[in-house]
């Protein structure tokens, strides 16, 4: 006789309902390829580069050779001396710190994800508030969330720049209304450079955000994986470049020991599949203290790293990497935008960092969303939550046609109809998945246009 009590916790009775699975599961394992599964699924929706897989892949296997240590756990869970060295160095000489990073001011992760969740398990109690940009990666709010419990606090810009320093107004309002809903605000997360915008913040504003964070006694979080992710905008040629709060003077500005700095491989390396990232807080050992105690439940693979440390320490290939990556880049980038002009849909304009472009792609439909949204309206549909149930619409639609973009809500937009899409893919496959788009565009406008006549 089959059990009638399932006999999980309250947390595993909702993980275990079907809506909790990640819809991305279903994409990533049924993936286009060319011969062996021509009708999987075209993937512009993850943030992965895969411009520099040959040359990585290259370097590894040269490099790759395991000796006994790797086998082991071995200098601890928060990474190897040697790793340490190599990171605290690569973080030096790339970064521009005011004063050097060194391997006792870091600790190593198995991902930046973990890095995040690690950081707000030792900075946050449950229910803390933290403030965030918006739009903002789609994951903040589960690494903050499902273990730490904090709440974010989503800061949306309307018509103000979300890079400038009249910013800071919005943030001060957004903070006044979380204290008096009785929420305590401990952080403040930056991403930058920015996902999903792909701009990076000018020093100036860096500035006014420490200021901030120093008046309210916030821990300033920044993560700064697309560091080196860095291109040429041929529109937007004086776009600002990346400046790490590492190198910004901490003297009137805020205590250090509230600033701590994210980074890891996946990104600038084209290596989300290595699984490791770092922790940096100059000046706060009771914090890193806090997170080494921790690191069993985010220890990166010695393998791992292993591999890091080699690619790391190898300077001259490491520049050419950077700078081959960047070109790369960028001409998929001018790809990706030309092709969006050419049909018609507006994108976000000015980036000049990351593999990412927010596009709106209910503007090129507006006529028929518009009236499709009337209608429903006047069926009782509430106003609020029919643009979001369209836009969920047609998503399917793309997942339909063998498309699968990062869905703006997922990423606290704003506004329904706007999308991530992921450029860094060998030209065919990326032209393969902008056709698709729009095929799936035109076909969603066809099916609105039925259902209004």
């Amino acid at each position: 006789m089959a059990s009638q009590k399932t006999n999980l916790s309250t947390r595993g009775e909702v993980f275990a309902e079907p809506k909790s699975k990640i819809p991305l599961l279903d994409v990533i394992c049924d993936l286009w390829h060319p011969e062996t599964n021509p009708g999987g699924y075209v993937s512009l929706g993850v943030a992965e580069n895969t411009l520099m897989h040959e040359e990585i892949v290259e370097h590894i296997t040269k490099n790759f050779a395991i000796d006994s240590h790797s086998l082991t756990y071995g200098d601890g869970f928060s990474g190897s001396h040697r790793l340490r060295d190599t990171i605290a160095r690569f973080i030096t000489r790339h970064f521009n710190p005011v004063n050097p990073v060194t391997k006792n001011q870091l600790l190593v992760t198995s991902g930046v994800g973990q890095a995040i969740e690690l950081s707000g398990f030792c900075l946050l109690d449950k229910d803390d508030g933290v403030l965030l940009a918006r739009p903002h990666y789609g994951n903040f709010p589960v690494d903050l969330g499902y273990r730490v419990g904090a709440k974010i606090i989503g800061v949306s810009f309307g018509e103000t720049d979300p890079f400038g320093p009249e910013t800071m107004d919005t943030y001060e309002k957004a903070l006044a209304d979380a204290q008096r809903q009785g929420i305590r605000v401990k952080a403040f997360l930056l991403c930058n450079p920015q996902n999903p915008l792909g701009r990076c913040y000018t020093r100036e504003v860096l500035e006014a955000y420490m200021r901030f964070c120093q008046k309210h006694n916030l821990h300033l979080i920044t993560d700064e994986i697309y560091a080196l992710s860095t291109w040429k905008n041929p529109d937007f040629p004086d776009a600002p470049g990346f400046t790490s709060v590492l190198s910004v003077k901490k003297d009137g500005l805020i205590d250090p020991s509230l600033v701590h700095v994210l980074w890891g491989m996946s990104k600038d390396f084209g290596s989300n599949g290595i699984r490791l990232g770092c922790v940096i807080s100059q000046d706060n050992m009771h914090f890193l203290r806090a997170v080494e105690a921790n690191s069993y439940f985010s220890c990166p693979s010695s393998l791992s790293d292993l591999v890091t440390s080699r690619i790391l320490s190898d300077d001259a290939w490491v520049d050419r990497f950077i700078q081959t990556n960047r070109q790369r880049l960028a001409e998929n980038y001018t790809i990706t935008i030309r092709f969006l002009e050419s049909h018609q849909v507006p994108y976000k304009k000015g980036g000049n960092v990351g593999f990412f472009v927010w596009v709106d792609l209910f503007d090129p439909i507006r006529r028929q969303v518009n009236t499709t949204l009337k209608k429903q309206v006047e069926a009782g549909v509430p106003s609020e939550k029919a643009p979001r149930a369209l836009e969920a619409k047609l998503q399917e639609k793309l997942l339909k046609h063998r498309i699968f973009l990062a869905l703006g809500a997922d990423f606290g937009g704003d506004v329904p109809g706007w999308y991530r899409i992921v450029f860094a893919h060998e030209k065919e496959y990326l032209k393969l998945g902008l056709s698709r788009m729009i095929k799936a565009l035109e076909a969603f406008r066809s099916e609105l246009d039925t259902d209004i006549a």
